[in-house]
């Protein structure tokens, strides 16, 4: 019969063989999701696939959704377990080994780092039909209003110029955002989600490095993400500059640039969500201030 001591060197063992098998996973992990970022800065295909997958999960890093193109195979929509189960659908039994694996925060908050987990696509869940967003429509009130959200993420103000040829445009000089109202509305959100991101770029000059031409392949990846999530219509950017722009990056500068254009789209797409989704609170709120009034019929 093993001693104590031998059950205790025994356990420390395997423990410690555990925490190195572990480390030399993360890795694995870290290089691939490296090797991967670098193929979206050095390829104009894979950053085009890389930029519709990432603005379809805009609360997901650039680092994940590298990862997630290099192990499956046409992704669309993707997610940890936990989040499917928040859809109401749940990962396929014989799916659960062929997720793409990923680093995914701790459920415990005061815990500092990332664990390895796994994303899967909603091809490989079943349950209830996903929630989708209702495309805006062009001349609808729902567009209007989405154009007036979208002007509360402009840090600059605004002019109606219906003699610039284009549906806008920000003029850096003057700082403020020029818009042609003769254009479809469907064409002024575009173009504004573009020419936001251009004056957010800016900085209200305060960029002293700014200049349009060089931020041109930054601000219209946002754009096109902003209206990746509303549906509207919105070309890919030029994805040939991909190599002049990021090319000469290191893997964590890579990421650190595409995580900052992944979030500036984020917030400006949640401007615009809080501005056309209707405000149910304040429905509840009125129509239970009613009932307690006049009571039930």
């Amino acid at each position: 019969m093993a001693s104590l001591s031998e059950i205790l060197r025994e356990k420390s063992e395997i423990k410690q063989q555990r925490s190195l098998n572990n480390r030399a996973a993360r890795d694995q992990l870290s290089q691939m999701r490296d090797a991967s970022l670098t193929g979206i800065a050095s390829t104009p295909e894979a950053y085009a696939l890389y930029l519709v997958l990432q603005a379809n999960n805009i609360s997901l890093s650039a680092g994940n959704i590298a990862l997630t193109l290099t192990q499956m195979k046409e992704p669309t929509k993707i997610g940890t377990t936990e989040f499917w189960h928040r859809q109401n659908r749940y990962v396929l039994d014989s799916e659960m080994q062929k997720g793409a694996a990923v680093f995914v925060p701790p459920r415990d908050r005061n815990f500092r780092g990332y664990f390895m987990g796994s994303y899967y696509d909603i091809s490989q869940t079943t349950g209830k039909p996903m929630k989708e967003t209702v495309p805006l429509a062009e001349g609808s009130d729902r567009m209007n209003m989405a154009i007036a959200s979208l002007l509360d993420a402009a840090p600059v103000g605004f002019v109606e110029n219906t003699e610039l040829d284009a549906p806008a445009r920000y003029n850096e000089r003057e700082c403020i955002l020029e818009i042609n109202t003769e254009y479809g509305t469907g064409q002024v959100f575009a173009a504004l989600a573009t020419e936001i991101s251009y004056a957010r770029l800016h900085d209200r000059g305060m960029n002293r490095d700014y200049d349009r031409e060089s931020v041109q392949f930054n601000a219209e990846s946002i754009g096109f993400m902003v209206c990746q999530r509303f549906g509207v219509e919105c070309p890919l950017p030029d994805t040939e500059k991909v190599v002049e722009t990021f090319g000469y990056y290191e893997s964590d500068d890579i990421s650190k640039a595409l995580d900052s254009m992944r979030q500036t789209a984020r917030n400006m797409g949640e401007t615009v969500e809080r501005g056309i989704q209707p405000r149910q609170q304040e429905h509840n709120a009125s129509r239970g201030s009613n009932n307690r009034q006049y009571g039930r019929r």
